[in-house]
């Protein structure tokens, strides 16, 4: 009798050690970019399902259970990628980045702000997926315009979702409530100051931020600042236009050359085929995006010598685009699908002639797929480390070699590592296999349900958007053109000290209980 739980003990502990080394390994060769994406998420966690004594039968079902959950990201990406192309290519976003340079007056730090209070207001639904889908295609030609990283953009965009996610609708909360049996709105209610003071925080952070990336322009030789000689009042409205514009492109002037090439990609009058803003064509302005553009770059394949888009097609496409939000934020059809006949109408409004159309996917067809396939891969990953067992058996582990000094101070604890855990274990795995454990051992110390369920869930939910196991996470990627482990060197840090100042606040404010 002593023999079957001491042998199980033992093979729990072991799955654990090999789904750790499976994480540790993947992430570590992603964030020094030594391995891709697709090698990294299929050939380790397979590896260490082999190694754990699973048969091929047995990971080829979790690998079926982890695709089913990825499969509808997927197709949304690889069409969402290509319907956004197409509007780009058609310069739909350009007035959008002129306007707002016009109204931030270039100002970096006022399209921070401006970027967490857009993804707050789109992420009132709680979907990743379509909240990314509304933000990244409408700023990221302002930020590649102005010299500022994508990789900011998915920062400030990730943060002020993982602080909307404390809604009860939202995920996290509702994983929480299912396993501690309390109402998610009753949750919610206890969280409202706790979310209140984020949002202040989440804008101070967005002005910090900025400063930072408005200091790393300037070091570039490009900083964005535009003369305050302006006398827009003086002149027609079309001259108007042309000293702004030129003004834009005298803010992306040539900087420092990187890289193995050498050679320098300009965002605003290049003729290579790259992402382009597609504004004042024909300049000799030019700058370098390697040091922090994504191997996707290609991913809006605007060209600068493409001919100017008649008003009524643009008027076409700007429907489009609002059409496709409302059929997103309602709910009416399948994501995929409504991406598929958006895809189908602007081909048809872009390119009447077939063979044009079939021109266009293959021009961007390229990314689309390629990032399609990493989500894919991504299902590999998730369903192998999900479905083996291997991130209930770590999250119960992580928990069991604490000493028992530390016991009372177990969900403190667990909350001030909540966002380095998000690298390690999905959201699923964290509220459905760390917290009943944290709940179960604090209660016996004296800990309240509310403040242990309080300090996990405002520790961990900022970081949602940074582990490799948030599907949305890869679509984001895809459509910003970023890589995974130059996202999570870029955020992680930011994220955590973020997470750990809103916990602490929260905690000395008197907003959550401490016991």
């Amino acid at each position: 009798m002593l023999i079957l739980p001491h042998t199980r003990i033992q093979e729990d502990t072991m799955l654990s050690l090999i789904g750790l080394a499976v994480i540790v390994t993947m992430t570590t060769l992603l964030i020094l970019g030594r391995i891709a994406p697709i090698v990294g998420l299929t050939v380790i966690p397979v590896t260490g399902a082999l190694v754990a004594g699973y048969t091929f039968t047995e990971i080829g079902d979790f690998f079926g259970e982890g695709l089913s959950s990825v499969l509808n990201v997927a197709v949304m990406l690889v069409f969402a990628i290509l319907f956004f192309a197409i509007m780009n290519q058609a310069g739909l976003f350009d007035p959008l980045v002129r306007l707002t340079v016009k109204l931030t007056r270039g100002n970096v730090v006022a399209i921070c702000v401006g970027t967490v209070l857009l993804a707050a207001v789109c992420h009132l639904d709680g979907a990743g997926a379509s909240t990314f889908l509304i933000v990244i295609p409408a700023l990221l030609p302002l930020y590649r315009h102005l010299g500022m990283s994508p990789y900011l953009l998915l920062l400030l965009a990730a943060m002020s979702m993982g602080v909307l996610n404390m809604l009860p609708w939202g995920g996290p909360v509702g994983r929480a409530s299912a396993v501690v049996g309390i109402d998610p709105v009753e949750l919610w209610r206890g969280l409202i100051p706790v979310q209140i003071l984020s949002l202040v925080l989440l804008v101070i952070a967005a002005v910090l931020l900025g400063l930072r990336e408005q200091r790393r322009i300037a070091a570039r030789g490009g900083a964005p600042v535009i003369e305050e000689d302006v006398q827009e009042e003086s002149s027609s409205e079309a001259a108007a236009e042309t000293r702004v514009e030129e003004r834009e492109l005298a803010t992306v002037g040539a900087g420092g050359s990187s890289g193995s090439t050498g050679t320098a990609d300009a965002v605003v009058g290049t003729s290579t085929g790259g992402p382009s803003d597609r504004i004042g064509h024909g300049t000799g302005s030019a700058r370098n995006t390697q040091d922090f553009a994504g191997d996707n770059d290609d991913v809006w394949g605007a060209h600068d010598d493409a001919p100017a888009t008649p008003r009524w097609r643009m008027a076409t496409n700007a429907v489009l685009v609002l059409a496709m939000l409302a059929l997103l934020i309602s709910d009416i059809l399948p994501a995929p699908l409504a991406f598929m006949l958006g895809l189908s109408a602007a081909l048809m409004v872009n390119h009447p002639r077939v063979k044009d159309q079939m021109e266009a996917i293959k021009s961007h067809g390229g990314s689309a797929v390629a990032t399609g396939a990493i989500v894919l891969a991504a299902g590999c990953f998730l369903g192998i480390m999900e479905h083996s067992g291997m991130l209930d058996s770590l999250a119960t582990d992580a928990v069991a070699i604490l000493p028992s000094a530390l016991v009372p101070y177990l969900h403190l604890i667990v909350g001030f590592f909540g966002l380095p855990l998000e690298l390690v274990l999905s959201t699923d795995a964290h509220y459905f296999a760390l917290l009943p454990v944290v709940e179960g051992i604090s209660t016996e110390a004296g800990v309240g349900t509310l403040s242990v369920v309080y300090a996990v869930l405002v520790g961990n939910i900022i970081g949602t958007f940074i582990s490799p196991f948030a599907a949305a996470l890869w679509l984001a990627l895809g459509l910003a053109g970023c890589d995974i482990g130059k996202h999570i060197r870029y955020s992680f840090f930011p994220m955590w000290i973020f997470s750990v100042v809103v916990l602490v606040l929260a905690l000395a404010l008197g907003l959550i209980p401490w016991s």
